[in-house]
């Protein structure tokens, strides 16, 4: 099997993992969804559209734990997106076109649960998981000039 293909195996595999803890995140829970339907009759539509407005919530309450947990938990999900695309493609694509395809993505699920009703759309969502896909960017760079000369992983073939 060609080394690529197992890079694809893993895209697909995590892209499933992402969607399913990202996006279904409703734990099968039907009253989730009812409650956002209800809240959206009501008027409330569950967005935010101002920059570092969640953001900023977050940081004035630094010292709780969930405070970190979403910090972490809109970041760390997204390190793999901006990893995996760049091996995943069958040239060479820089940051600007890896975090675009990462960008699109990522509005993608933020639209999708607006419609849907599975979760909330998050200008700062978008933000921090674009900020994880610039790190996992980083890390495959390093990677790259780390390995490259010495492992076929990070060749293009």
């Amino acid at each position: 099997m060609k080394i690529r293909t197992v890079w694809k195996i893993i895209f697909v595999t995590y892209v499933c993992l992402l969607l399913y803890f990202v996006v279904i995140k409703f734990n099968g829970s039907i009253d989730r969804v009812i409650s956002i339907k209800e809240s959206r009759d009501s008027g409330y539509w569950n967005y935010n559209l101002y920059p570092f407005r969640t953001i900023t919530r977050y940081l004035e309450d630094i010292f709780h734990s969930y405070a970190y947990m979403n910090i972490l938990g809109n970041i760390a999900p997204f390190v793999p997106m901006g990893f995996l695309i760049p091996i995943i493609s069958k040239k060479y694509i820089n940051a600007l076109k890896t975090i675009s395809i990462s960008f699109i993505c990522i509005i993608g699920i933020e639209v999708f649960q607006l419609i849907t009703m599975l979760g909330f759309f998050d200008i700062d969502d978008i933000l921090l998981n674009t900020f994880g896909c610039i790190i996992g960017y980083g890390i495959y760079v390093g990677f790259r000039k780390l390995f490259s000369k010495h492992s076929y992983i990070f060749q293009k073939v």
